[in-house]
């Protein structure tokens, strides 16, 4: 993973409306709601502006027990998907 993205602070867009069978519903605006797994939700949600992605790999580490290293590349694709659907900026 690269310096430039571990060193970003993404911040959320969407506004939590429900959940499903498959996740937690976030809309977007009236014309886009994307449904996210458990994990991609809780990493939306700490998309406040101020974690960086390196420290949001950290509090994923610390909230599941899973070694820091086995999470980067996960979180990664998540915080990119997130970034490509426009959730965070």
């Amino acid at each position: 993973m690269t310096e430039e993205i571990l060193g970003k602070k993404p911040v959320r867009r969407g506004t939590p409306v429900g959940r499903s069978d498959e996740g937690y519903i976030i809309s977007l605006d009236e014309d886009h709601a994307y449904t996210l797994n458990p994990a991609a939700f809780y990493i939306w949600l700490l998309c406040s502006g101020e974690l960086t992605v390196n420290e949001i790999i950290d509090k994923v580490a610390d909230a599941t027990g899973i070694k820091r290293e086995d999470l980067e590349d996960p979180v990664n694709f998540i915080i990119k998907e997130l970034l490509r659907v426009k959730l965070i900026e």
